[in-house]
């Protein structure tokens, strides 16, 4: 099963508002909820199968373009959007 899907078991969610996430515990256990937030990377690319690519698209716009970390995770997210909603639009 995978870690959304345990989570979910549980009661729980991670919620995502734009690339933010934060997670509804519901049932889960303090170990369960230390052992997620030591996963928490896998468990976003679980909730948001686009989280890799904004991952790498903001670092490379932090460090290539010299932007300051949150405007280059904005940038990326408005990126990876236009992009993904090109693609559903072409469909």
């Amino acid at each position: 099963m995978s870690i959304l899907g345990r989570i979910r078991a549980n009661g729980g969610d991670i919620v995502r508002d734009e690339w933010r996430f934060s997670l509804k515990p519901g049932r889960l256990k303090p170990d369960a909820i230390a052992w997620i937030k030591r996963n928490w990377t896998d468990a976003c690319s679980e909730a948001w199968p686009e989280f890799d690519r904004w991952i790498e698209r903001a670092a490379i716009m932090e460090f290539e373009a010299g932007m300051a970390r949150r405007e280059a995770e904005a940038a990326a997210y408005e990126d990876i959007m236009r992009h993904s909603n090109a693609y559903i639009d072409a469909a």
